[in-house]
C-alpha cells in the first residue's frame, strides 16, 4: 500500500517507513536538506494534517524530513528558500578578531542570494568542506559580493588550523548553499536571539535584517562567551542598539569583569511567551537548552546546533603534511581594523539596559557545534 505525500501542494506516492526527503525526491520534489542526519535543521516542515512517525523529531507542529517516515497519507509545507548554488570564491582577507578566533572573508565569483541567517558549506582548495555562517561587518555594513565568516580556531583543526598560515589570500575555496532553516521570517511579535561562541554570526545576522528590514519588531539579543578575550563582537552590539534593539549584551562564564554579564545566555533569557520568535545558534547544549524552553511555552524556535567534526589532523597526516610544504607558515592573522559604520538610514533610538539579574547555577559547558562553524 502507498502512502501519498502532499508537499507544498503538489503530491507524491511512497511506501510506508520511506523518509519525507526520499519519497519527496522520488516523485522529483526536493525538501530542503542537508546533513541528513537530524543535526543541521534545514529538512525542519510543518505538518499541515495527517500523521508521521516523527523519530523523536517533533518541536509543536514541525519534525525534520530526514528523519521522519511515511505512516499514512500526510501534507507537509516548507518556507521557500533560494537555490543551492556552487558558487567560486576567493580569500579576499582575514584577521584576528580574537586570539583564538579569526574573520575570513570571501569574494564571490557570482551573485548568491540567501536570507539571513543561513549558512554555507565552504571548501577550500585542497581541505574538506565546512559549515559557516556568513555575517555582516562588525559596524553594520553589508557587501552581498562577499562572505564574511567567523571561524573558531582550533589545535589541531584540519582546516581551521590552516587559516592564515596555508590558507591565506589569494586562496581559491568552492561554496554550495545557501543552507539551514533558522532564518529571518516576516513577523510582528517580539525577535529573541541566543548565540554561543562564533553562532554570534547567524544572529548577527538576523539581527542587523530585522533592525533595518522590520524596525517596529522589539528585538532582544544575547551572546555568550567563555572569556572576555574572546568577546569580539562589541561593536555590532553597540550598532543594534543604537538601531534601536530592546536589548543586545554579551555574557562572559570567567572573570566577567564591569563590562560584560557574568555566566551564560541562559541566565538572561526573558520570559518568552506564544507571540515570541526564538532563534538560537551555537553549541548543541546551548540550543537544545533554549529550544526546550520555547516549546514548552508555545514559542516558534528555529535553532542552528553546531556540532563539531570529527575529522583532526592525524601524527601522520602532520608529518605528511610538514613533508609536502615545509616547516608550518608563521599566521599572517593580524587584528582586525576597524573599517567605517555603514550608511542605513534613520531608525529608532534604542538604550542601554542595566544587568537585570544575577546568574542562575551555573553548569558545566556544553560542547560541541555544527561541522566547520567552531573550527576543525
Amino acid at each position: 500500500m502507498k502512502c501519498r505525500l502532499t508537499i507544498n501542494g503538489r503530491s507524491v506516492e511512497a511506501a510506508p517507513g520511506t523518509t519525507l526527503v526520499d519519497a519527496g525526491l522520488g516523485g522529483r520534489i526536493l525538501v530542503p536538506h542537508d546533513c541528513l542526519t537530524g543535526q543541521c535543521e534545514t529538512c525542519r516542515v510543518r505538518v499541515l494534517s495527517g500523521s508521521v512517525d516523527d523519530r523523536g523529531t517533533r518541536i509543536a507542529d514541525t519534525v525534520l524530513a530526514c528523519q521522519a517516515t511515511l505512516t499514512g497519507d500526510v501534507a507537509i509545507a516548507y518556507d521557500e528558500v533560494p537555490p543551492v548554488l556552487r558558487v567560486g570564491a576567493t580569500v579576499s582577507a582575514m584577521h584576528a578578531l580574537a586570539p583564538d578566533i579569526a574573520e575570513v572573508v570571501l569574494a564571490l565569483n557570482a551573485p548568491l542570494e540567501m536570507l539571513p541567517g543561513q549558512y554555507l558549506n565552504v571548501r577550500f582548495a585542497g581541505f574538506p568542506g565546512r559549515d559557516y555562517s556568513p555575517a555582516p561587518d562588525l559596524d553594520g555594513g553589508y557587501d552581498p559580493g562577499e562572505a564574511r565568516l567567523h571561524v573558531r580556531l582550533l589545535p589541531g583543526g584540519i582546516v581551521s588550523g590552516a587559516i592564515g598560515r596555508a590558507i591565506r589570500p589569494g586562496h581559491k575555496a568552492q561554496i554550495r548553499g545557501p543552507l539551514g532553516a533558522a532564518f529571518l521570517r516576516p513577523g510582528a511579535g517580539p525577535l529573541i536571539l541566543i548565540g554561543g561562541g562564533t553562532g554570534f554570526a547567524p544572529v548577527w545576522s538576523v539581527a542587523r535584517a530585522a533592525r533595518l528590514g522590520q524596525p517596529g519588531r522589539d528585538l532582544f539579543l544575547v551572546t555568550g562567551m567563555r572569556r572576555r578575550e574572546e568577546v569580539y563582537m562589541e561593536s555590532a552590539l553597540d550598532w543594534l542598539v543604537d538601531h534601536g534593539a530592546l536589548e543586545a549584551f554579551a555574557t562572559v562564564e570567567e572573570d566577567p569583569g564591569n563590562r560584560f554579564r557574568p555566566g551564560r545566555p541562559t541566565h538572561y533569557l526573558p520570559s518568552l511567551g506564544v507571540d515570541d520568535t526564538v532563534i538560537v545558534a551555537g553549541a548543541a547544549g546551548l540550543v537544545e537548552a533554549v529550544r526546550r524552553k520555547a516549546v514548552a511555552v508555545g514559542a516558534r524556535v528555529h535553532a542552528d546546533p553546531f556540532v563539531a567534526s570529527r575529522e583532526t589532523l592525524s601524527m601522520v597526516g602532520r608529518l605528511m603534511q610538514s613533508l609536502r610544504g615545509g616547516a608550518p607558515a608563521e599566521s599572517i592573522l593580524s587584528p582586525r581594523p576597524r573599517g567605517a559604520v555603514a550608511e542605513t538610514g534613520p531608525l529608532p533610538g534604542g538604550r542601554r539596559y542595566e544587568p537585570s539579574a544575577e546568574p542562575a547555577e551555573r553548569r558545566p559547558a556544553a560542547t560541541g557545534r555544527r561541522a566547520g562553524e567552531g573550527g576543525s
